[in-house]
């Protein structure tokens, strides 16, 4: 017989499956769990029959064995968490049978409902099933009255008994954990290895669009609570996690795929257009800057394009944290202060790889400037090594200084030409300025600089506003902060990549520190 001749005559006879079942139980709830059970029994066995004459002798028959499997298992379960601790041990220590049977089910259900315990609960139950240990020691152990562990030891026995009947299911995170990346911006980054790992990632994805129990989180993510309590302990102490009554959720904003298709939708036709009225007002001002003293005027037009473009970018980025500031930064949890927020796309999205801004050497003498494109990263990627032996040796070459040889740092910024070691000398392979000349510069690109500020200003309130309607209420405060530490670099780079898509900029096949400037301070 199909499966479809089959389900006709369930259908059919549905309301006479059901009183079957309520006959039986006099219990409207699990009289439906039975129903369901007698259907998938009858189901799976539907190719055995051989026509519609037979098929109601053959279902009752699978009802009645169906019925009798559901009241063993029924009593087993009330069995397994009875007042007697030999009971509990005897179901958690028995060994495996080589054939699956029905005491198996309830072995695994009830080491599942006991993962789930919270600690207190946990440590309490196995205090008392297993180790044997009086309500009395155990009161001594976690610190609470011998009423309360009798209380506790209740509960512990009405959720193992309400556990083990229900059908537990596992979330998506237990075999798709995703991705999640943090971003830093602030004084000093204590966060920058806290989701190296995929759990505390996984954890703060399952809890960021919906409050969770750790209940709930352990059951999304699939890993038993006595591996979850630390890892959620952890990211509450570092503030990325909050906790509300029993239940947790994320306390940062997620920068999420979806919101990124949707602000790209709304804003990518913008950066062009401005990238090109910005060129054009650089390409004329070219001729006046080649004038100006500094290391690097001489550099053909591309490559001086490359980096006088970058310091109208920056200039941009800094007029448009004027006329519209970033907030105060915030005391953070694990120290100093700044912003966190994250990604759930692993950089997939940005435009933007990092910035070494203004950083001066140790007796204030010069400072750098390294912007980091993605546009660009085959021919320039300033990572960070050692950032304060980096800055030393940086502008130990922009003040062409002799050779620190205690300096780990200079192999790296050699080998990938920021710096050039000839006669005894280090030197910049990028343009430095005096400060006046470098002042001089700056007041040339005020018009491009303007136009990028006005970019940025725009495209940040736009992401402010797309973003707040997608994070959860709580985390709106935030977002006019992240849109605007976010976007506006991420404009700039959004900017030079439309300038190297257009033609204008050719990037070299070589290494080459393109968007790197030094200047000399007296």
């Amino acid at each position: 017989m199909t499966q479809e001749t089959v389900l006709r005559l369930i259908e059919k006879n549905l309301t006479a499956i059901y009183g079957y079942a309520f006959n039986k139980l006099y219990d409207k709830s699990e009289a439906e769990d039975l129903s369901q059970e007698i259907i998938i029994e009858i189901l799976s066995s539907a190719e055995n029959l051989k026509n519609d004459a037979a098929f109601w002798g053959f279902a009752w028959k699978i009802a009645e064995n169906t019925f009798r499997k559901f009241i063993k298992r029924h009593e087993l379960i009330k069995h397994c968490v009875s007042l007697e601790s030999e009971n509990l041990v005897e179901v958690l220590t028995s060994p495996e049978s080589d054939e699956y049977t029905e005491c198996d089910e309830l072995k695994y259900r009830l080491r599942r409902e006991l993962s789930l315990l919270g600690k207190r609960h946990r440590e309490i139950c196995i205090s008392y099933y297993v180790h044997n240990k009086s309500c009395s020691s155990i009161a001594k152990e976690q610190g609470i009255s011998i009423e309360m562990v009798k209380q506790n030891l209740f509960k512990v026995r009405k959720h193992l008994k309400e556990g083990m009947e229900m059908e537990r299911k596992l979330g998506e995170k237990s075999y798709n954990p995703g991705i999640l990346k943090l971003g830093f911006w602030g004084d000093w980054n204590h966060y920058g290895n806290v989701c190296n790992r995929k759990l505390p990632g996984a954890i703060l994805l399952a809890a960021y669009n919906n409050p969770t129990t750790a209940e709930g989180l352990s059951l999304e993510l699939g890993v038993a609570m006595p591996y979850l309590e630390e890892e959620i302990e952890t990211l509450v102490a570092a503030g990325l996690l909050l906790k509300n009554g029993k239940k947790y959720e994320t306390n940062i904003v997620i920068i999420t795929n979806e919101y990124e298709k949707k602000f790209e939708k709304e804003t990518s036709g913008i950066y062009p257009e401005v990238a090109n009225e910005a060129y054009k007002d650089l390409a004329k001002m070219l001729p006046q800057i080649r004038l100006l003293d500094f290391k690097g005027n001489d550099y053909d037009d591309n490559r001086l394009l490359f980096a006088v473009i970058n310091i109208a970018l920056m200039n941009g980025y800094d007029k448009a944290n004027e006329l519209s500031p970033i907030g105060q930064p915030h005391k953070l949890a694990l120290g100093g202060y700044g912003w966190v927020y994250g990604y759930d796309n692993n950089y997939e999205n940005g435009k933007f790889r990092g910035i070494a801004g203004h950083a001066g050497n140790a007796d204030g003498t010069a400072y750098f400037s390294a912007e980091n494109y993605c546009a660009l990263l085959s021919v320039q990627n300033f990572v960070h090594k050692n950032f304060a032996a980096e800055i030393e040796g940086m502008c130990d070459a922009i003040l062409e200084k002799t050779p620190d040889t205690s300096n780990i740092t200079l192999p790296y910024l050699i080998e990938n030409k920021f710096i050039i070691s000839k006669d005894g000398k280090l030197l910049a392979n990028f343009p430095v300025f005096e400060e006046k000349v470098f002042n001089e510069l700056c007041e040339l690109l005020i018009p491009a600089s303007k136009i990028v500020s006005e970019c940025m200003i725009n495209i940040s309130d736009k992401g402010e506003s797309i973003l707040s309607a997608m994070v959860p209420s709580h985390l709106k405060e935030q977002c006019k902060d992240i849109a605007k530490i976010y976007h506006r670099l991420n404009t700039a780079a959004y900017l030079m990549e439309a300038l190297i898509k257009s033609g204008v900029l050719i990037p070299p096949e070589d290494k080459a520190p393109l968007c790197v400037f030094g200047v000399k301070i007296k």
